[in-house]
Formats: structure tokens, sequence, C-alpha cells
């Protein structure tokens, strides 16, 4: 897996610390990788929803068209 470094705020270190001790993430990294997942997740929902709204496309056909692709 490709490996990056950033700068992130004293505040959210401090958080990802403390869920480290609390034992919700193993170490930082997992932390990092679950936000950025998250992230990335809500930015993808909120991209096919305007998609949705541009296109003129329907909540409920985009959910027919899913269950017909999962079988």
């Amino acid at each position: 897996m490709p490996k990056i470094e950033a700068q992130i705020p004293e505040d959210i270190y401090r958080n990802i610390t403390e869920e480290i001790k609390l034992g919700v993430f193993s170490d930082a990294s997992e932390a990092v990788v679950s936000a950025l997942k998250k992230a990335y997740a809500r930015k993808s929902r909120s991209f096919l929803r305007w998609l949705m709204k541009k296109e003129g496309v329907a909540e409920t056909e985009v959910l027919k068209e899913l269950e017909k692709m999962r079988g």
C-alpha cells in the first residue's frame, strides 16, 4: 500500500491518540485510513446525489437498478 505523510492539527492528533488508548484503533495509521475511507465514501455519496439531481434520476430508479445488478 502506498504511504503518505500529512500534517494534522494538534486536536485531531489528541483524538486519534485517545482512540488508540481506548482500543478503538490499534495505531494511528489504522485511524487515519478509517477516516479517509469514511470521508471518501461521504464525498462519493454527495457526488451521486448531485449527479442524480442533475440528470433528473429518482432515488427509486437507482435502487431498482442496483437490485437488478445484485441479482
